[in-house]
């Protein structure tokens, strides 16, 4: 047996003894625990600190070497005064007294089996002497000496080592042991990686439960022929062990970074952490690694050679439009020179209007030419950024697309942003204040789109009907929908699923790319029934919003046909399917007692909750459809109106206040459940039921008053020129925005500190990004299949 491993197991059991007697000491009858600050272990090194009134750090890396060789002239050694330092510190009999108490109530109240002898402050002082500067102990016979310390602890250390010998391979135990004897030397590589370990940090009672240490350290880490490092990430549970004394290890699982030599396997890895873990005196209770996750290089397969494919062929498309637009606009506008010229004017430049000679108008281009031009990025960037509107428009809308679009962006910055919390009480407390409901309610923002898409379906319909008298091209209702959505998604998810996982790395990152279910489940995105299908399995998860509004367009007839024939019957039958939604929404929220929130400050309820509430509530059409038919017959009023529509003054002024007030007791009405204050299961179905109607009432009311000339500075707000191209980015900016916000998060080297300020940085950063995304994935995805459809089936602007 190694004498350098068993000396870092012994160093390691040491240093576990006393990080746990701090966390446990002191909490149940008021004592206050010593100010002492104890290090995450590695796999074989352990980083210790003793704080006194300034904290001295004691590290594996600073550990003289027992004499076993020379040190490498490299090196840098400790200061040989600190060790010195630290007995001075340990040889204060109050701090000794309290040093002991704490270790033996531990050891007591944990069963614990060895000795508590053996943890005295004398002992930790020989330790001490042992490992500092001038040891000459060379075996491990010759620390036993020290008053039993290793008496009842050899035994087992050699059994440890021997049960990881066995149970790893040769090469991963090996390196191992190398790493170990270096490191006893001083090797600057050997501390990097004992360095790069996690370590146990402040904030614990906090719920900071993510240690990544160094990934970009451990990675640099390369030993000529040899190894190099291998960043690993480790899951724990603490639920068992630490449950009762951080209530949040009850609900996060502890992740902790871990370097290791590349040639131990994951399971190598968790084998030696268990194996480590095993030497930790919790007696009855066992701390052990459920899940290892090491960081690889990313090779290219079959899915990402198609993905940077289609990329490429893109590319080249959008390359060849452009020059081919731009060489063809050039010579179109290029002048005759060969035609003879009346006054500087030539001949097939002009015509007669009432006998005034007008300039001509240009010559269109053909069918071939205009297909040549679909991917022109000119082209559909000039379409893209203009402000102009056409006559008889509902400008407002294009103002509550964008800030509708930002909302969304806002509530997933804030949720996903909660998965690597440096403290997750962050969570309770700003979930304590009334401004979070915003953020807690951002789920309405997706209701905002389902009443615009309700609102402009019906309105274009009644448009069409008419114009057609009664008559409608069915095919072209469905085609034209389809073909709006499904190209721009399916290349994006493409995208995501073949080459967002080669964009980044670090201790976060998932190397298997965010969309694990896609391999199985992508056909159920181009059927758009992911949100009823398999819906636990869903393939680029927040396109439930798409599925749900294709399913509501597809049976939109049932409730447009009725209206356009006959008002009475047509608002009857939107009325009752009002009404069976909203009844089938409040019996579904009863069944399975959902709160009025997704979040709550309440954590073990808000796990309860979430699964029913996201899965049997807001993903399916059954429970959503209901702003969707209110913007049906909002479409259909303003098209019998026809836009003008005069309210007397102050009537509206009533109606703007009480829409006000509707939409804050919507937005702000969950404070109390929130916050702990619960509602009776009845009050939440019937919240849940009507909530969202309301708010699509409340979204109409806007739009039409707009319209109809009754918006004021609403309206001119709304109706600002900026936000015509802004509208027009919207839909890419809700596919591309989480593949933005992941990136982002993923690619952190640590967890977030959170903090107010933090997430507004995070918020603003990803709609900024997303908009210079969205714009690209427009014009590659969107606008040229927007324009093949024009030509091909000749529509005309509308």
């Amino acid at each position: 047996m190694d004498l350098h491993l068993r000396a870092t197991l012994i160093y390691f059991l040491l240093s576990m003894c006393g990080a746990i007697s701090v966390a446990t000491s002191g909490t149940s009858d008021g004592t206050t625990s010593l100010p002492v600050s104890v290090a995450n272990k590695s796999t074989v090194g352990t980083t210790v600190a003793v704080a006194s009134q300034s904290t001295t750090n004691l590290s594996a890396s600073g550990i003289n070497q027992i004499n076993h060789g020379t040190v490498n002239n490299t090196s840098t050694p400790v200061n040989t005064n600190f060790f010195d330092n630290i007995q001075k510190f340990l040889q204060n009999s109050q701090v000794a007294n309290l040093i002991q108490k704490q270790i033996g109530d531990f050891i007591k109240s944990n069963n614990v089996s060895f000795p508590i002898s053996i943890m005295t402050p004398e002992n930790l002082q020989k330790v001490l002497q042992l490992l500092g500067p001038g040891s000459g102990s060379t075996n491990l016979q010759g620390l036993s000496q020290y008053a039993g310390l290793l008496g009842d602890i050899s035994n087992e250390i050699r059994n440890v080592t021997e049960e990881l010998e066995q149970n790893i391979g040769p090469q991963c135990y090996s390196h191992l042991q190398f790493l170990v004897s270096e490191l006893m030397k001083r090797e600057q590589w050997a501390i990097k990686m004992i360095d790069a370990t996690g370590k146990i940090p402040s904030g614990l009672l906090e719920g900071n439960m993510v240690w990544p240490g160094s990934y970009d350290e451990c990675l640099n880490v390369n030993v000529a022929g040899k190894f190099d490092g291998q960043y690993c990430t480790a899951t724990l549970s603490l639920a068992s062990s630490l449950g009762s004394i951080f209530p949040m290890a009850a609900m996060i699982d502890l992740r902790m970074g871990v370097c290791m030599p590349d040639s131990c396997t994951a399971q190598e890895t968790k084998t030696v952490l268990n194996t480590l873990f095993g030497l930790l005196p919790l007696g009855e209770n066992k701390l052990q690694a459920s899940k290892i996750q090491c960081s690889e290089r990313a090779e290219y397969d079959d899915l990402a050679i198609g993905g940077l494919t289609m990329c490429g062929v893109f590319v080249v498309l959008m390359t060849l439009s452009t020059l081919f637009d731009v060489m063809y606009n050039q010579h179109q506008n290029k002048p005759n020179e060969t035609a003879p010229q009346e006054n500087g004017v030539s001949p097939e430049s002009k015509y007669q209007v009432n006998g005034d000679v007008k300039p001509t108008k240009p010559k269109q281009p053909g069918i071939m030419a205009r297909l040549a031009m679909t991917f022109s990025v000119y082209t559909n960037g000039r379409k893209l950024m203009s402000t102009e509107q056409g006559g008889g428009t509902l400008g407002a809308i294009n103002g509550i697309r964008f800030l509708s679009i930002s909302w969304v962006v806002l509530g997933h910055s804030f949720s996903s942003g909660l998965n690597n919390l440096q403290n997750p009480t962050f969570i309770q407390n700003f979930l304590s204040n009334w401004t979070s409901m915003p953020m807690v309610n951002g789920l309405l923002s997706v209701d905002s789109f389902f009443t615009l898409s309700g609102l402009l379906v019906s309105y274009l319909f009644m448009k069409e009907m008419k114009r057609e008298k009664g008559r409608i091209n069915w095919f072209m209702f469905y085609f034209h929908r389809i073909w709006r959505l499904t190209p721009a998604y399916m290349l994006v998810l493409f995208f995501d699923v073949s080459l967002f996982r080669y964009f980044g790395d670090g201790p976060f990152w998932a190397k298997e790319g965010i969309e694990p279910f896609c391999k199985d489940t992508w056909w159920t995105n181009i059927l758009y029934i992911n949100n009823v299908y398999r819906r636990r399995e869903m393939c680029f998860g927040w396109s439930w919003y798409l599925a749900n509004d294709m399913q509501f367009y597809v049976v939109s007839p049932l409730l447009l046909v009725p209206l356009y024939f006959s008002k009475k019957i047509g608002l009857f039958v939107n009325a009752l399917a009002l009404l069976g939604i909203t009844i089938a929404t409040g019996v579904i929220s009863g069944h399975y007692e959902l709160y009025p929130s997704m979040y709550t400050g309440d954590f073990t309820q808000m796990m309860i909750n979430l699964d029913h509430y996201f899965y049997d509530y807001y993903i399916v059409p059954w429970c959503r459809m209901g702003p969707y038919i209110v913007g049906i017959v909002t479409g259909y009023i303003i098209y019998r109106t026809d836009g003008k529509f005069k309210i007397p003054k102050g009537m509206n002024v009533l109606i703007w206040i009480a829409i006000a007030v509707a939409a804050c007791l919507v937005v702000y009405g969950i404070n109390g459940p929130v916050n702990g204050h619960s509602w009776s299961n009845g009050v939440n179905a019937l919240y849940n039921a009507v909530h969202r109607s309301v708010w699509g009432m409340c979204v109409c009311w806007v739009i039409f008053a707009c319209v109809t000339g009754n918006g004021g500075i609403v309206n001119d707000f709304l109706s600002w020129k900026l936000f015509v191209p802004l509208g027009r980015l919207s839909y890419c900016i809700y596919l591309t925005h989480i593949l933005v916000l992941q990136h982002y998060l993923q690619s952190l080297r640590q967890p977030i500190y959170g903090t107010t300020l933090e997430f507004t940085f995070i918020f603003l950063g990803t709609l900024l990004l997303s908009l210079l995304v969205s714009i690209v994935a427009s014009l590659a995805f969107e606008a040229p299949m927007m324009a093949l459809e024009k030509v091909i089936f000749r529509r005309g602007k509308k």
